[in-house]
């Protein structure tokens, strides 16, 4: 089956299609995180630390570069060239969609860095796994809302409700990252491309049911 063809069809087979194809960019994305570019530093303002900060006496701290480049951009520049194939983006706004994962990846990463300290002063408790899963879920629901309304926004049909809850409920799943080591890097871009790449296909009706 022609991959258009595929993307008209819409339905479970796409989904899965999706599903399959979000799976191969997340595990190329974790692949590139290994490629370190330099670490982007947390950001503090009147000495309160909007990063990660192991003691108070610590320098505020990021994560390095390549968490914030390549995710996102391996991401867009694959299912922005398959939603134009399949007739549901514009060469125009495909290429809008591979810009908006990026900015979408960049806006998520920094705001689960930057809120892990607010969170931890927040609940009544120290367990850096669970701010790391609150702030995982928050930045999930905001990057997949901008990805959400980027193809919103050249696609009328395209809600963004589910994709939106499906991205902030994975973002559940982003203290694996730091659990498992390389394990956990490959099964969080794995699962949560994945899992994002359904909810989008499961927002598409059939071209045919479009055009009725």
């Amino acid at each position: 089956m022609r991959i258009g063809s595929l993307i008209a069809n819409g339905g479970a087979t796409l989904m899965a299609a999706f599903a399959l194809v979000g799976a191969l960019t997340g595990a190329v994305a974790a692949v590139c995180t290994f490629y370190k570019v330099g670490e982007f530093s947390g950001i503090a303002i009147d000495g309160y630390c909007f990063g990660l900060q192991a003691t108070p006496s610590s320098n505020c701290g990021g994560v390095d570069g390549a968490l914030y480049i390549f995710p996102g951009l391996v991401f867009g520049i694959v299912f922005g060239p398959l939603l134009y194939f399949g007739r549901r983006l514009s060469a125009a706004g495909a290429l809008v969609y591979v810009v908006a994962a990026f900015v979408a990846n960049v806006v998520a990463v920094s705001f689960c860095i930057s809120a892990m300290h607010p969170v931890d002063d927040l609940l009544p408790f120290d367990n850096l796994i669970v701010d790391i899963a609150i702030s995982g879920v928050i930045a999930g629901a905001i990057g997949g809302g901008l990805l959400g309304a980027a193809l919103a926004e050249f696609n009328a049909t395209a809600k963004p409700a589910l994709p939106i809850a499906i991205a902030a409920g994975l973002g559940v799943l982003t203290p694996l990252v730091i659990m498992f080591d390389a394990v956990g890097i490959f099964a969080f871009f794995i699962v949560w491309q994945s899992g994002y790449a359904a909810a989008v296909a499961a927002t598409l009706p059939r071209l045919q049911q479009v055009s009725a």
